[in-house]
C-alpha cells in the first residue's frame, strides 16, 4: 500500500445487549420496482432503511427473526463524504432458512462440486443456532460531523452509540440543513 492510494480501513461494532427495534414495510419512491423497503425503528424513531426482495421480507416475516430485542453491529469505512456504514441485526437463523429449497435440479448430480456441497451440508454441526447478520440500511456520517478522527473504531462506536440512544437524523434532513445554513 502506498502513500498515493490508501486502502480505507473499517472498523465493526456491536451493542453489549441487544436492543428492541421494529423492523417493518414502509412507502419510499425510491424502492425499485418488485422490491420492498423495510425500516427499522427504535423507541418509534426511524433509525434505518433498506431495499430486499418481497422473499426476503416475507422470511423476516413470518419466522419473526427481528421480533424481539436483537443485537445491533455496524460496520464502518472512511469513505467520502466522511464515514460510510451498515447497520446489521445479528439474529439467529430459523431452521428454515437453511432448508434446501424443493428438490435439487436434474443436473446438478452430474457436476463435480455437487457431491462435494452435500458432504460439505452434510457434516455441518447442528450444535447450536446459526446466526446471520441481517442487513438494516446505511448510516452516513459527514466528515465535517467525525468526532473522532484519529481511530476509526472510536467513530464508529459513537455512530452505533447514537443510534441506539436515539440521537439520530436522516441524510435527507441533515442535507437541507446544510443547505439552509441550519445545523
Amino acid at each position: 500500500m502506498t502513500d498515493e492510494d490508501p486502502q480505507p480501513g473499517m472498523a465493526l461494532v456491536m451493542t453489549d445487549t441487544p436492543v428492541e427495534i421494529d423492523v417493518g414495510l414502509i412507502d419510499d419512491e425510491r424502492t425499485p420496482e418488485g422490491m420492498v423497503c423495510l425500516g427499522t425503528r427504535l423507541r418509534g424513531k426511524l433509525i434505518a432503511r433498506c431495499v430486499v426482495s418481497p422473499d426476503m421480507w416475507g422470511l423476516i416475516e413470518r419466522t419473526g427473526m427481528l421480533v424481539g430485542p436483537v443485537p445491533l453491529a455496524l460496520s464502518a469505512t472512511e469513505e467520502p463524504p466522511g464515514l460510510q456504514c451498515r447497520l446489521f441485526a445479528v439474529t439467529n437463523l430459523p431452521p428454515e432458512a437453511l432448508e434446501e429449497d424443493g428438490e435439487e435440479e436434474p443436473w446438478a448430480s452430474s457436476v463435480p462440486s455437487s457431491d462435494y456441497e452435500r458432504s460439505i451440508r452434510a457434516g455441518d454441526d447442528d450444535d447450536g443456532p446459526r446466526q446471520a447478520a441481517i442487513l438494516l440500511g446505511y448510516i452516513v456520517r459527514f466528515d465535517k460531523d467525525r468526532k473522532f478522527r484519529e481511530s476509526l473504531s472510536d467513530e464508529a462506536v459513537d455512530v452505533l452509540r447514537r443510534l441506539v440512544s436515539g440521537d439520530v437524523s436522516e441524510v435527507v434532513d441533515k442535507v437541507l440543513g446544510d443547505l439552509l445554513g441550519g445545523e
